[in-house]
């Protein structure tokens, strides 16, 4: 690479949600760079809109072009075509059926899907609309959604008057805090459900990544080895959709 081009990316990647603003002396210490370096590849990103500084705190932050760019990534993201060989891995590790699902409404919608090879499995077809509120699949999503967007949604299904919604609320919360879900024959009989949330920039929800399969196969060894490996693919499609924690 590079090198004044790998010093550019080295400097850009110190930024993140949780570290949004950085001194110029944080800068070069982080990355042991003499403080003339930093200051004139600062000076260029400044020019170039890329990085933008306060005047007041001297502090740098990312500036408007790094946004525009990162709009563009996300409008010709293609959810399916990034997740499909991170399902395909989970799929050939798992022997289960994956799935990715999105948002729609009150319900969840499966967008892709890779079927276990084994004779008794959990069957989905691409398209399948079924209820959010019901099984780990929608409720993972339910969970990492806005606050305004989860209310208008759970105001809809209160009107239904099918499930306890306090409760639900109670349930997602928890989802949120351990960062995955977990049913066992909330909505087929006899079949589990384990599924973790796929984030794109600024943490927003993208979709939901889901491994289903009969019951049976789901020992307490197997259990956890399946939840570590669901969460790791749904991390895995978060990074390639722009999210970093």
């Amino acid at each position: 690479m590079i090198k004044s081009i790998e010093k550019v990316t080295m400097i850009l990647n110190l930024f993140s949600i949780d570290r949004p603003k950085l001194l110029i002396k944080e800068i070069q210490e982080e990355l042991n760079m003499p403080k003339s370096t930093v200051f004139r590849i600062l000076d260029t990103l400044e020019q170039t809109n890329y990085i933008q500084r306060n005047e007041a705190t001297h502090e740098y932050s990312l500036g408007y072009q790094v946004f525009r760019l990162g709009s563009i990534y996300q409008t010709n993201l293609d959810y399916r075509r990034i997740a499909l060989p991170h399902m395909q891995a989970l799929m050939d590790e798992t022997k289960e059926t994956v799935e990715l699902n999105i948002i729609d409404g009150i319900n969840r919608v499966c967008i892709e899907k890779i079927d276990s090879p084994l004779d008794v499995r959990n069957f989905v077809r691409v398209g399948e609309r079924k209820p959010a509120y019901l099984g780990a699949a929608g409720k993972v999503m339910l969970a990492f959604l806005p606050e305004n967007e989860l209310a208008e949604i759970l105001e809809e299904v209160s009107a239904l008057n099918v499930i306890n919604v306090e409760e639900l609320l109670k349930e997602l919360k928890e989802i949120q805090q351990t960062g995955y879900a977990i049913t066992h024959g909330e909505r087929i009989l006899g079949t589990y459900s384990i599924s973790a949330p796929i984030l794109g920039i600024n943490g927003q929800l993208v979709a939901g990544i889901n491994l289903a399969g009969p019951i049976q196969r789901l020992t307490e060894e197997r259990t956890a080895l399946l939840k570590a490996r669901c969460i790791q693919t749904a991390e895995k499609i978060s990074r390639y959709m722009g999210y970093s924690q």
